[in-house]
């Protein structure tokens, strides 16, 4: 089973040619310590590597590939935008020898692109999966357009793919899916709350606290989700309120299709979960506070009201519940509980907030411009005083330069430093405003659903007493 991926590359395509052409990964290492220090070492000692490497060059010469492929964009005038494209072909553990899946990966090539472009195909052995890479010049040396990587495109190279690995006895992906964005994928294996693991959270706890179907639907939405549980759909989705777009359950892994939902329901101990469901709904049932009279002394009108940015950070970190410290609250929207996962960003940005006094997000440009030619003249001072030591011998002179230098670098680390931070308000304001809009249609949601069961409830009851 082989699975592929392209994308493409802005930068230097000289970097790309190393990385694909790396002596550490396309050299076959057998019994490799499990010490990955030692690794490098390791693969570099005679006795243990081979005398070969998985390269090959297509429509080009391998040792001057770079070359060829630059003359090629200079010969068309194209050598802005997307200087190449870069793939990949994975294989799982133990299912191609490194020959078979160079051979395999060197053919797709050939198919795909060998008739426009030039290619260079690598095959890395540093990990448990064989994979192959594909460094591919944007530009075709044939007529100079470049390469369109567009749906059909995207199948066509799947289907070329599946259809070599058929032909030479190997698995393939029957349903292929898309994969999980890559920072969302590093966020999820630092554990900190995505999208997708909160809503597998939501699942896991809707389980544990439900006897059938219906009571799974309430629980879901006491926690932020809307779920379609039809089952003459052939997928269940589950989405946050607010949100567009809905996510099919089984994306989240084998144990959240809508067959495997209902098998771990089933399994649970009914009683058990209905005592979990009523203590459930019981915290989450709306408290109405009676008013009660308070003397106030002081004017309202000498009282100073915050206002403006600082509202807006204090009133989105008490939605957090990180504040106020002795009394947290959870979050009911999706997204909320997802933004812990920023607080310490958020955390600095109302420091700056608090200590530069900014109201708008006017101030905060105005700020950013302010420091940005405090930068400019501290630079222009730093390079005066790096002339000057560069040009004197003496001992004592140099050593005040660089005493003046370094102070200089210091105030300058701190001003890009909240010049940052200050960018981080400007960019997270809007996201916060509305975080903070679907944090309130939750608690709206869940007070309307919660008025619909109190009446229909009452309505029960007063049909029990007629009988």
């Amino acid at each position: 089973m082989a699975t592929t991926s392209l994308w493409h590359i802005e930068g230097s395509l000289n970097d790309l040619i190393k990385y694909v052409e790396n002596p550490d990964k396309t050299v076959e290492v057998k019994d490799a310590p499990s010490d990955l220090s030692n690794l490098f070492r390791y693969v570099t000692r005679d006795d243990k590597t081979q005398d070969k490497q998985y390269v090959t060059a297509i429509n080009c010469v391998k040792e001057i590939a770079l070359k060829q492929m630059i003359m090629t964009k200079k010969q068309f005038n194209k050598t802005t935008g997307y200087i190449a494209w870069h793939g990949y072909q994975s294989f799982k553990p133990n299912e191609v020898t490194p020959e078979q899946c160079h051979k395999i990966g060197v053919q797709l090539a050939k198919e795909m692109w060998g008739d426009r472009f030039q290619v260079i195909v690598t095959t890395h052995l540093d990990k448990d999966h064989l994979h192959n890479h594909f460094c591919i010049n944007s530009v075709s040396f044939i007529d100079g357009k470049k390469y369109d990587y567009s749906r059909k495109e995207m199948q066509r190279l799947r289907e070329t793919s599946d259809r070599i690995c058929w032909e030479h006895d190997l698995s393939i992906v029957k349903n292929p899916s898309v994969g999980t964005p890559r920072a969302i994928y590093e966020a999820e294996k630092r554990g900190e709350p995505t999208k997708y693991n909160l809503m597998r959270e939501a699942i896991d706890f809707a389980v544990e606290h439900s006897v059938d179907m219906k009571t799974f639907h309430q629980v879901m939405r006491e926690q932020g989700y809307e779920v379609n549980l039809n089952q003459n759909r052939t997928y269940w989705t589950i989405k946050r309120f607010g949100d567009k777009k809905a996510t099919r359950m089984f994306r989240l892994g084998e144990e959240y299709n809508h067959r495997r939902v209902q098998e771990r329901i089933k399994q649970k101990d009914r009683i058990v979960n209905y005592h979990n469901y009523r203590n459930f709904m019981e915290e989450t049932k709306t408290t109405y506070i009676r008013p009660r009279p308070v003397t106030f002394r002081g004017s309202f009108k000498r009282t100073r009201r915050i206002t403006g940015l600082k509202a807006l950070y204090f009133r989105y970190c008490y939605l957090l519940g990180f504040l106020p410290e002795k009394k947290q609250r959870k979050p009911l929207s999706p997204e909320m509980r997802e933004a812990w996962r920023r607080i310490d960003r958020y955390s600095q940005n109302i420091r700056l907030i608090c200590k530069q006094d900014f109201k708008t997000t006017e101030d905060v440009s105005n700020f950013i411009a302010s420091n940005n030619e405090q930068i400019k003249v501290l630079e222009k001072k730093r390079n005066r005083i790096r002339a000057r030591m560069n040009r004197t011998d003496n001992p004592a002179e140099k050593a005040k330069y660089k005493a003046q230098r370094d102070d200089i670098t210091t105030v300058l680390t701190a001003i890009r430093k909240d010049n940052k931070t200050a960018k981080h308000v400007l960019e997270d304001s809007p996201k916060i405003k509305e975080d903070i809009a679907k944090e309130q249609r939750a608690m709206q949601q869940r007070f309307i659903v919660q008025q619909r069961n109190h009446r229909s409830r009452r309505r029960n009851y007063e049909w029990e007493k007629t009988r």
